[in-house]
């Protein structure tokens, strides 16, 4: 178990971020927070770079989470893939934040 650095939050419970991603705001910023396996958190900003819909209000496949608005998907890593390959993007690539599971509850470095 992680302990709490200088910088990390708690986001949210683990079993709330194994149902559905989760939108978490800290300080202003937006991230999504989604379990790419039972052991294993993601976040990362919750902004497609695309259309700018909240990552949030997608859903998870094979551990990555899909935009809602182009099925865009991005992994842990906030590296994106596009149906087709077209990568034309209107912001910039949601940034990846260190996260871990400390109890019951999913905690990172916003």
């Amino acid at each position: 178990m992680k302990q709490a650095l200088p910088g990390s939050r708690a986001l949210c419970t683990v079993s709330a971020a194994l149902e559905a991603p989760q939108r978490v705001v800290c300080d202003g910023r937006a991230v999504v927070v989604w379990m790419v396996e039972n052991d294993h958190p993601a976040v990362i900003d919750d902004r497609c770079p695309h259309g700018n819909a909240r990552l949030s209000d997608g859903y998870v496949l094979y551990g990555r989470i899909v935009c809602p608005l182009h099925m865009w998907t991005f992994g842990a890593d906030g590296r994106p893939h596009a149906p087709g390959g077209r990568m034309e993007a209107a912001g910039p690539m949601p940034q990846p934040y260190e996260s871990w599971i400390s109890g019951d509850e999913v905690w990172a470095r916003i």
